[in-house]
């Protein structure tokens, strides 16, 4: 995430609902107030993308990616922390979410400071000034996304794309939308679908370098699984 410029559409803390059924995460009382898009239901962002995120590698076929120092030198920070949410058996999963999201640099590696778990610092794009506080903030919205995909294991790789797409475009909205529409698998149209939905059918500009990077709605990227999973080797 270090080349580009940076687009939040991850974390964000507030609930959003697509549908009238209300979302089950349980966000803290400072969260800030519901954004709302035009559109059927009312829409606000759990997890906008950030644009450095996106950019960094143009979209191609699943190749893999090696992490980099940075994110390595966290491995042992990164260890200590998943033991303690039960999240051992997918640190290379956060190391290669890690890569994607910064690269390892600035001190919110995880980009997490707009999410729910971040109840310490300004919730607004790298508000977060303490790398292992980014990091535990990012494995507690991981396993949360997790959780609603039902992930079995670090080799469930068709659930880990629900929960690597839900932490973010943000995990209730998006898993409201899916139970909604009977989806059960990942998939570039049914991502699409939902952010067309979440950006209030708001296109980007095909000048835009996020149309192709990150996909044609503006919100979030509609290819994050992709994008993370070059850098896991499970």
């Amino acid at each position: 995430m270090k080349k580009t410029q940076k687009i939040k559409h991850k974390k964000h803390p507030n609930s959003v609902h697509l549908t009238k059924k209300s979302a089950s995460h349980k966000t803290p009382a400072s969260d800030s107030p519901t954004k709302t898009v035009s559109l059927l239901h009312t829409v606000s962002y759990h997890n906008p993308v950030s644009v450095l995120s996106i950019l960094r590698p143009l979209r191609t076929s699943r190749q893999t990616h090696m992490i980099n120092s940075a994110c390595e030198s966290y491995r042992s920070d990164v260890e200590q922390v998943a033991a303690k949410y039960d999240m051992s058996a997918y640190v290379d999963l956060i190391l290669a979410l890690m890569m994607q999201e910064s690269s390892g640099q600035g001190t919110d590696v995880m980009q997490s400071s707009e999410g729910a778990y971040n109840t310490q610092y300004p919730q607004t794009p790298n508000g977060i000034t303490d790398v292992d506080y980014s990091i535990a903030c990012g494995i507690q919205e991981l396993k949360y996304s997790m959780t609603k995909a039902d992930v079995t294991g670090p080799n469930d790789i068709a659930n880990i794309k629900l929960a690597l797409q839900g932490y973010n475009f943000g995990a209730d909205v998006y898993f409201n939308y899916l139970e909604k529409n009977g989806i059960t698998s990942w998939s570039e149209e049914s991502s699409k679908a939902f952010a067309e939905i979440a950006s209030g059918e708001t296109e980007r500009s095909k000048e835009d370098p996020l149309y192709d990077t990150a996909g044609p709605w503006d919100y979030g990227d509609q290819y994050y699984p992709e994008h993370v999973l070059r850098y896991y080797h499970s």
